[in-house]
């Protein structure tokens, strides 16, 4: 393969650009539609025990979510962190030279 430089992949994208609509070929392609019959199923398989620990994992998350979202907090609570913008360094004073 080749190296082109930037000036020359400009050019050639340039000229394919305006070539394109002449020849017919658009970039601009409508989406193919799926039908049912081709769209393969998605399904996962899992073991038993798989299941099992998914279910629980969900439940335990359900559980943790109920919690928090039962709590009420006070209308003026504070933030846990506050972000602040970097202020940039000053840097030393330039010594004059001495002539």
């Amino acid at each position: 393969m080749t190296q082109i430089s930037r000036r020359e992949f400009t050019r050639l994208a340039a000229l394919g650009a305006a070539v394109s609509p002449l020849a017919g070929i658009s970039a601009a392609r409508e989406p193919q539609g799926q039908s049912p019959e081709t769209k393969p199923a998605a399904k996962q398989v899992l073991s038993i025990e798989q299941e099992g620990k998914v279910r629980e994992a969900v439940a335990k998350r359900d559980e943790q979510l109920a919690g928090m979202r039962a709590r009420t907090l006070p209308y003026g609570l504070e933030p846990a962190f506050v972000f602040s913008v970097r202020t940039a360094r000053h840097a030393p004073p330039v010594k004059a030279a001495k002539d």
